[in-house]
């Protein structure tokens, strides 16, 4: 254990003393908080333009009611002058002489109101309409007498749902939130760990030292060391990101409860969710771990790493596929193939469709797996230790079983 413990202190030490990692590992927080400030006030400023160009004002035009329903004096008020002759004012338009020609359908309710106008920029083009559905509604609200009709028109009334499971109150779609956010770390922890544990066992051989050191410790300890040092390598880096997410938590939940609704936290949902995480993480970690021990340079490793990658981030592009259908054949098998298993069983679990009974069966083959890659790269790296020429093949992991 002594032996394990000093290339886990040599590894994080020379990781986290490096300059190099602060400046990353710091730099990438302040940029994110940085653009996402600006992308905020740009977007706000943007989204205040866009609504104020989108929506309807006052503009001359004419227009012609094959519908029956606009009312002259509404169209007055946004500017709107009946046709006498529609191809002319057609021609006006396109002359640029006339601002809009709005043609209201003879049934309004299935076919589109068509519009010819004069260009006044890709956004403010949307005014056009704003204005043609506002002189409809409007019109078609004059002719209702009761107040609570008009008021039912203008802005459908809201339906509050309360569905019923075993009994209990469904916990809804904000029971999703907290167990994906299993999904979420451990996609940034892949992507983090990715390039640090091929590296940190390359490197090794790359350098021409592996015999040496494999004099004082052996491969499987100098493997397992490597895998827990770099692993807490990234534990300080998702610290930095964790502290300042936290503290934006207890300031934006509060603020957004009042307006969705508290935050429902499933206990088992959780917990299933956090074991989920850890055998991915280790997984992941035996996966790149087993692609450094199988290649002699960091150059010859970049097309397995992503081939790695891929294996296990996959999934997320078929989330929304497994959250709406989690019971079909393809889910199951995502489910249930080794790589693909932590994120597409973390995604069925936060939505409720991942039982108990596959809960454990997820979670005993996601560590199995790990374990197994781990016991392959130590395997691997100790018999492929003085390869630096080539690539580890199959027929030589074939060769050395029978020796």
């Amino acid at each position: 254990m002594s032996r394990i413990g000093t290339v886990i202190r040599f590894e994080f030490v020379r990781a986290v003393k490096k300059p190099a990692f602060w400046i990353g590992t710091l730099a990438l927080p302040f940029v994110i908080i940085v653009v996402s400030l600006l992308v905020g006030v740009g977007q706000a400023a943007g989204t205040d333009s866009a609504v104020s160009s989108s929506s309807a004002t006052k503009t001359p035009f004419h227009y012609v009611d094959h519908s029956g329903l606009v009312s002259e004096s509404v169209a007055a008020r946004w500017g709107g002058t009946p046709s006498t002759d529609p191809s002319g004012d057609r021609a006006d338009v396109v002359a640029g002489r006339l601002d809009a020609l709005v043609v209201f359908p003879e049934s309004p309710s299935t076919d589109s109101i068509t519009v010819t106008a004069k260009d006044r920029g890709l956004f403010e083009n949307g005014g056009y309409s704003s204005l043609a559905q506002r002189v409809l509604e409007q019109s078609v609200a004059a002719e209702v007498d009761d107040p609570e009709a008009v008021s039912i028109l203008r802005s459908p009334p809201t339906a509050d749902v309360t569905a019923y499971a075993n009994g209990k109150v469904a916990p809804g779609w904000l029971s999703i939130v907290p167990p994906l956010v299993y999904v979420a770390a451990f996609f940034g922890l892949v992507i983090l760990l990715a390039a640090r544990m091929v590296t940190v066992v390359v490197e090794e051989k790359e350098n021409r030292i592996s015999e040496m050191i494999l004099t004082t410790v052996t491969a499987g300890d100098l493997i397992r060391g490597k895998v827990v040092a770099m692993l807490l390598v990234c534990l300080v880096q998702i610290g930095v990101f964790l502290v300042p997410g936290l503290l934006s938590l207890v300031v934006v939940v509060p603020l957004v409860a009042g307006r969705v609704g508290d935050v429902v936290i499933d206990p088992w949902r959780m917990l299933v969710g956090a074991l989920l995480l850890l055998g991915g993480v280790l997984l992941a970690s035996a996966l790149f771990v087993t692609v450094g021990a199988a290649v002699p340079s960091i150059k010859d490793a970049s097309t397995l790493q992503s081939a790695a990658i891929f294996s296990l981030i996959i999934p997320v592009y078929a989330a929304f596929f497994v959250m709406t259908s989690p019971s079909s054949p393809v889910a199951t098998f995502f489910t249930y193939f080794p790589t693909f298993t932590p994120v597409t069983a973390m995604v069925r679990n936060a939505v409720g469709a991942l039982s108990p009974v596959e809960s454990v069966i997820c979670i005993v083959e996601v560590f199995a797996v790990a374990f197994v890659l781990l016991w392959f790269a130590q395997y691997l790296f100790r018999h492929s230790v003085a390869q630096y020429g080539s690539k580890v093949t199959v027929r030589q992991v074939l060769s050395w079983r029978r020796r």
